[in-house]
């Protein structure tokens, strides 16, 4: 890519994983108290419950599982406890904060061939329409068991618009949190016919994936790129060029992906952060996406995966 070329970014992030283009949010109902209460109780709305950061998934089926209205315990808590996702032609959905010291089971959470599981496990393997919807109620509930508290007084927050604002309970203070989601940037460098790749010492032996890290504040989206692949590799990036977007759950992050060409220099990392970074020539990185050979890549879901493959497929 020479970094001139037209690219449709809409569709670019449309084929990435946990993206559904299908689902309405239906914003504009988030202050409808009328129409919240009314769906909250009516049968056909389903509820996606999340406890400790997992999702209510049968294994056996590989399917997204989810609750009706009698399926809840205590179904007075559900305007406190759960956030609007958004609706398709059937239902609304709500996500469903479990508490963490609570007993999915003892409560009759769980449907007999479902478990609670981690999603960045079973994601690869779940359609596209759940895999996104899990991974929108895993996102939003992580950010409200951090936001209990307001960040301002430290009084205790109450759930307002349907879930997407927490309000402070203190009338001096009164603030308003909003959902947050963490910005990083995620990038495939590549010189010719090799690309540079890094792994982190806890990941599965073998396993390498594209350069990332968090946009710091004050600083562009692009100046963290050429930065964290700096600090990572020592490698001076020549050109850049934006390719699609990823939300991505793990815990609380936006994926901003790019590709970069950087010249074939030895690698020396500057900050620690990685174990290892090496420079893979396509021939080997064809053989991982096939997988063959030692090189392992990240889950085929991830926007890391599709920048990868992306560069396989191009013109040598």
């Amino acid at each position: 890519m020479t970094g001139t070329e037209a690219i449709d970014h809409l569709s670019q992030s449309q084929q990435n994983g946990l993206v559904n283009s299908a689902f309405d949010r239906i914003a504009h109902r988030r202050d409808d108290l009328e129409w919240v209460a009314q769906h909250l109780n009516n049968p056909g709305t389903r509820f996606i419950p999340v406890w400790r950061q997992k999702n209510l998934i049968s294994v056996e089926k590989l399917k997204a599982m989810t609750l009706s209205h009698k399926d809840i315990a205590q179904p007075e808590t559900l305007l406190e406890s759960t956030v609007l996702l958004g609706s398709d032609e059937r239902h609304a959905y709500f996500a469903y904060f479990i508490d963490e010291e609570c007993d999915p089971v003892q409560e009759k959470f769980l449907h007999t061939e479902a478990t609670f599981e981690d999603l960045r496990r079973l994601g690869p393997m779940l359609d596209d329409w759940d895999a996104s919807v899990l991974a929108y109620a895993k996102g939003i509930c992580y950010w409200h068991e951090r936001h209990r508290f307001c960040g301002v007084c430290g009084s205790p927050t109450n759930n307002s618009k349907a879930g997407h604002l927490r309000l402070c309970t203190n009338s001096v203070c009164g603030a308003s949190h909003f959902p947050r989601t963490d910005p990083a940037i995620i990038v495939l460098v590549h010189c010719g016919e090799r690309c540079l790749l890094g792994r982190q010492g806890r990941w599965p032996k073998g396993v390498y994936s594209t350069l990332a890290g968090f946009v710091e504040p004050g600083e562009s989206a692009e100046q963290a790129v050429l930065r964290e692949v700096w600090e990572e590799t020592g490698i001076s990036i020549e050109q850049l060029s934006y390719q699609s977007s990823q939300p991505w759950p793990f815990p609380s992050s936006l994926m901003l992906g790019f590709q970069a060409t950087a010249p074939l220099k030895e690698i020396h990392g500057n900050d620690n952060e990685l174990e290892d970074a090496r420079w893979f020539t396509r021939e080997q990185v064809v053989d991982a996406v096939a997988e063959r050979g030692p090189l392992r890549l990240p889950p085929t879901f991830s926007v890391s995966r599709r920048l990868i493959e992306n560069w396989c497929n191009e013109p040598s």
